[in-house]
């Protein structure tokens, strides 16, 4: 069994930031993909106000969630600080929330 611990990250974005978040998703998402293939990320999406109340509508998305593995609260935040969002200021990272979490079931890694 591995030591490391389960957070639940929740990050808002800043206001007005969605021209910035679409325009570096790319960068964003290649960092997510080595965090995954290590394990530090288990799940990652956009965060929402709300669904869309159709598929013409599009996403309204006003953050990111993260299951983050690692030893420390202090080691998920150096990882939210490292990502291209928080360095380009999409993420307000004064009101990013780390709570830790004890994962009961899940598809195994």
């Amino acid at each position: 069994m591995s030591q490391l611990n389960d957070f639940l990250v929740q990050i808002p974005d800043k206001p007005d930031v969605l021209a910035t978040r679409f325009s570096n998703v790319g960068t964003h998402m290649a960092r997510l993909k080595g965090l995954i293939e290590v394990g530090t990320i288990v799940m990652s999406g956009p965060t929402l106000a709300a669904h869309p109340k159709s598929t013409d509508e599009g996403l309204a998305i006003n953050g990111s969630a993260w299951l983050v593995r690692a030893n420390t609260e202090e080691e998920v935040r150096a990882v939210v600080a490292d990502d291209v969002y928080a360095k380009l200021g999409v993420w307000d990272l004064d009101n990013v929330t780390v709570t830790p979490f004890k994962c009961a079931v899940r598809k195994p890694l």
